[in-house]
């Protein structure tokens, strides 16, 4: 999948902000944001620059269906990493959600499914029957 670099940058600031949004930056959550800048082709400087930067501005969810499905399961993989889901990682991934434009019944159901798989890690096929599902 290709991403602009507009699309790349605010994938990984959006990833950054729900690790930073408890107060407790951990280091599965800064490993899971340099495995995700690697996969889009960001270098490691930039990486380490947007982790150190506090972000700026809200940023725009892909304009493609695929590319927000895929990203917003990114963002819900962020927010368990660290084996502790807060109220604010809670809040924030219902915002994003919103921006989105995904129902908060589908982020009901994709929470309850994430704990059906190791890691929450749901199978791509089962991922895009709940939003499509859910969308229609």
């Amino acid at each position: 999948m290709t991403y602009t670099l507009q699309e790349k940058t605010d994938i990984l600031k959006e990833l950054i902000s729900m690790a930073y949004v408890d107060q407790h930056l951990k280091r599965e959550e800064v490993e899971f944001v340099k495995v995700v800048g690697k996969r889009l082709g960001v270098g490691e400087e930039d990486l380490s620059e947007m982790l150190e930067q506090a972000s700026t501005g809200t940023p725009k969810p892909p304009k493609e269906f695929i590319k927000r499905i895929l990203h917003f399961h990114r963002i819900m993989l962020m927010m368990r990493i660290d084996g502790d889901v807060d109220e604010k990682e809670l809040q924030l991934l219902h915002e994003v959600a919103l921006r989105y434009g995904i129902r908060r019944f589908t982020v009901l159901s994709l929470l309850e499914v994430m704990d059906k798989y190791p890691h929450g890690n749901i199978p791509p096929s089962e991922l895009l029957a709940i939003h499509t599902q859910s969308s229609n």
